[in-house]
């Protein structure tokens, strides 16, 4: 067992209380280690997809909404199909931050009109509506 591992498994393990900052911090460390591959919205359609890389799946796919949060770390840890593990570059705490930032992303793109405030939804509505 390598040293710290256990420290590191039960960090892996305690989700942080949602706030901004850690809304910031998933944003940022989302840009930087997912954007070249899944693109800012998490469509798949990143940077390297466009030089001939194959694209990863969208976060709006079913499989990916419905995966549980434990999942996403873990995919993120180890990595899946052609994506890379990154557990020695992003420690958990940043992982759940990610994971935050990941399921704002699915509910931007999922949320109901009706549900948005008069204000914000008049931006989405097509005049003479």
């Amino acid at each position: 067992m390598a040293r710290g591992q256990l420290q590191r498994e039960a960090l892996a393990r305690q989700r942080p209380a949602l706030s901004a900052a850690l809304l910031a911090r998933g944003e940022a460390s989302y840009q930087t280690f997912c954007t070249p591959c899944h693109g800012l919205g998490g469509l798949g359609d990143g940077l390297v997809v466009g030089r001939g890389f194959p694209a990863p799946p969208s976060f709006t796919e079913p499989r990916l909404l419905n995966a549980s949060d434990d999942q996403l770390m873990q995919v993120i840890a180890d990595g899946r199909g052609l994506m890379y593990g990154f557990a020695s570059r992003i420690q958990p705490d940043e992982r759940w931050a990610i994971v935050t930032h990941l399921r704002v992303l699915q509910l931007s793109q999922h949320a109901d009109l009706q549900t948005l405030p008069p204000t914000v939804r008049q931006a989405f509505e097509e005049p003479g509506q």
